[in-house]
């Protein structure tokens, strides 16, 4: 495995297999990043220093370090597309409910025009059959009126009705009383010339 030239090995250690050139002045590890660099740029270091220069984990490895941030850039781009799919189907779907709403909103409306419409109607209807019924009704009350005129009418005929009557019986009983005396009176004169 070839060294990456960007890799300082004091600091980061040398990779697995590769010659390690500074393992005569740090040992079989590199150096440790927590550390400063400013003992590393004068070449040789001391013992008491190396300690702290050594690395607590094993060397990187490069090539298994590139292959997981392929990896996980391949993860990140499936995870993009994904996301942009779902984005595409979110936006779709908005439309879709949009349009849905949109047609329910003008249902409604057409609905409720119907509605008032048909309750003008029938308001309309009903306000004529009620001036019809109080037409009827006053045409019923004035029937009435004739006929409770007429029946007074009536009952007024038939009391002078009565009274002639009566009238007409005393009359004729008068009359019966006169024929009798004047039968009796012929009688009588009757009865003298003889």
């Amino acid at each position: 495995m070839t060294m990456h030239r960007d890799l300082n090995p004091r600091l980061f250690g040398n990779p697995a297999g590769a010659p390690n050139a500074s393992q005569d002045t740090f040992g079989s590890q590199g150096a440790d990043p927590r550390t400063g660099t400013s003992n590393l740029v004068g070449g040789q270091a001391s013992s008491h220093d190396e300690s702290q220069r050594r690395v607590p984990y094993p060397p990187v490895d490069l090539k298994a370090m590139e292959t997981h941030i392929a990896t996980l850039k391949g993860a990140l781009i499936q995870m993009d597309r994904r996301t942009e799919t779902i984005a595409f189907k979110m936006e779709e779907l908005a439309r879709t409910v949009h349009a849905r709403l949109e047609r329910f909103s003008q249902s409604i409306v057409r609905v409720e025009d119907s509605m008032n419409k048909n309750q003008g109607e029938n308001s309309q209807r009903f306000a004529t059959m009620s001036a019809r019924v109080n037409e009827r009704k006053v045409a019923d009350m004035k029937v009435q009126e004739l006929m409770d005129r007429h029946n007074a009418i009536i009952r007024n005929f038939e009391n002078r009705m009565h009274s002639l009557q009566r009238l007409v019986s005393e009359q004729e009983m008068s009359l019966h009383n006169s024929q009798a005396a004047l039968d009796e009176a012929r009688s009588e004169l009757s009865r003298l010339k003889r």
